[in-house]
């Protein structure tokens, strides 16, 4: 087998397109969600450090106040807005607090509300200038987050820039500005990158590897069933394929699969069985046949042995073609190639006609018919093959039947169905020959010797399957035979 086109194959690539694709999209989620988880601690770190520098500051302009001499002071002389010792006391916090390990990486800058800067930490070389719409969006009360690029002695590196007012009796009294490169983010996030690039390939294919594994032993028991398949001919269908105890599909495939062979071989053995029978039927006809033009050839005759040589062999002319008309029917019933014409008919009436047709054979064998009926049955029906189907129970029924018997025919309803009962007080059958009775070529006392084939229950038994209905018998040896038949009933 190629191995592109094996099942196993098929698996381990599909399985492994699904984890790529199910990875790709678990990869692209992390790398947002850490992207974003990264970016708002920064944001976070920034306005903590915002809000930090802006309590320090105003810290030390107050304790610069009490450090003043008691002296009357000017309302503006205590405003941070527009103030010199503010400004004042602004850059010497720089100058002292700058140095703090919580402010590495982080650039300070303190403007006034005319945009001048106040102060600043000694980093800040070439940070781009607040621009003035940025700058009037903060002193309407604003604050802002800005990423920018800027170039340094270092190089081109990215900032993240939070901008926010700080506010004196409800007015802004000065701007606090800080930044810190994002080269960490970026770090963090190409690592990132690397690693899922490099486990990516890493993880499809280690599990590409045991997928296929998986696959081959999940389907082991499929290459036990394919080698014993290759075992079965129609000589030894009784060979059955090992039925793996998992309890799955493969198990019920198995199953499956020796319930087919079982179907195939009673087809066979019942093909093989009725060309033995019919071989068996025609034998002796011909045999007949043979016999009857050898005593023609052997010397000439007169008239008279001339015509009673040939209506017998005309007679065994004639159980030949019978013989050929019942398998034709038999086989195109079961290929239903012959389905029933149906419409409407009495049943009752149809059963009645078939008992009047066999009036003359049962007088012979003083043979008493009774036909019990309430009413009338419509159905939907091919009038043709019930009427010969039930000639053939009433022909079985009176030749099993000793002279002087009985048989006694029932046509009621029962539910949604017709039920006709035939009951005879022939010699009736042991219980071990039921099951077989409706077989072709059957005969229970095994006999060749009587004028039927074997055929008749048989063809009876398709033509009421074929309508829909079930046929059933019970019977003992010296107590007779009753067969019932139910038949759909129609409604109108």
């Amino acid at each position: 087998m190629i191995l592109y086109k094996s099942i196993r194959f098929k698996i381990t690539i599909l399985y492994m397109a699904i984890l790529a694709v199910t990875l790709t999209s678990f990869s692209a989620i992390l790398y947002h969600n850490v992207s974003r988880g990264l970016y708002n601690n920064m944001d976070t770190l920034l306005k903590s450090r915002a809000g930090g520098i802006s309590r320090a500051i105003d810290t030390y302009w107050e304790a610069s106040r009490l450090e003043s001499p008691d002296v009357a002071i000017s309302p503006d002389a205590l405003r941070k807005r527009r103030n010199v010792n503010f400004a004042n006391i602004a850059q010497r916090w720089v100058r002292e607090e700058s140095k703090d390990p919580a402010l590495v990486d982080i650039i300070v800058q303190v403007f006034d509300t005319d945009g001048a800067i106040i102060s600043a930490s000694k980093n800040t070389q070439d940070l781009a200038e607040i621009s003035r719409k940025n700058f009037i969006s903060v002193l309407q009360g604003r604050s802002r987050f800005d990423t920018v690029s800027s170039r340094s002695s270092s190089g081109k590196m990215t900032l993240r820039i939070f901008t926010t007012p700080v506010f004196e009796n409800d007015k802004v009294a000065y701007i606090v500005q800080v930044a810190s490169p994002l080269t960490s983010i970026y770090i963090a996030l190409n690592n990132l990158k690397v690693a899922l690039f490099i486990l990516f390939p890493i993880t499809v294919l280690a599990t590409g590897l045991m997928g296929a594994f998986l696959a081959k032993a999940t389907l082991r028991p499929v290459d036990h069933m394919i080698r014993t398949i290759h075992q079965i001919t129609a000589e030894n269908m009784k060979l059955k394929v090992p039925v793996p105890g998992t309890k799955d599909e493969i198990q019920k495939l198995a199953e499956t699969f020796n319930t087919m062979l079982e179907r195939l071989d009673r087809a066979f053995t019942s093909q093989r069985q009725l060309f033995e029978d019919l071989s068996h039927e025609l034998k002796t006809p011909l045999t007949i046949l043979k016999g009857e033009f050898e005593v023609i050839l052997k010397k000439i005759r007169s008239q008279q042995e001339y015509e009673v040589i040939l209506k017998s062999s005309l007679e065994e002319v004639n159980r030949i073609i019978k013989l050929a008309e019942n398998i034709l029917l038999l086989a195109r019933l079961d290929s239903k190639e012959v389905s029933p014409q149906k419409a409407p008919l009495d049943l009752t009436a149809l059963i009645r006609n078939a008992a009047n047709n066999m009036k003359g054979l049962s007088e012979l064998k003083e043979i008493a018919v009774s036909f019990n009926s309430s009413s009338e049955i419509m159905m939907d029906g091919d009038e043709a093959q019930l009427k010969a189907a039930f000639l053939n129970m009433l022909d079985n029924a009176i030749k099993y039947t000793q002279p002087k018997g009985r048989i006694e025919i029932n046509v009621g309803k029962g539910g949604p169905f017709a039920q006709i009962k035939i009951e005879d007080t022939g010699i009736g059958m042991p219980e071990e020959e039921l099951a077989h009775i409706f077989d072709r070529f059957y005969r229970v006392d095994k006999s060749r010797n009587s004028t039927g084939f074997g055929l008749g229950l048989s063809i009876t038994k398709s033509i009421i399957e074929a309508h829909n209905g079930t046929i059933a018998v019970q019977s003992k040896p010296s107590h007779g035979t009753i067969f019932t038949i139910s038949l759909p009933i129609s409604v109108y």
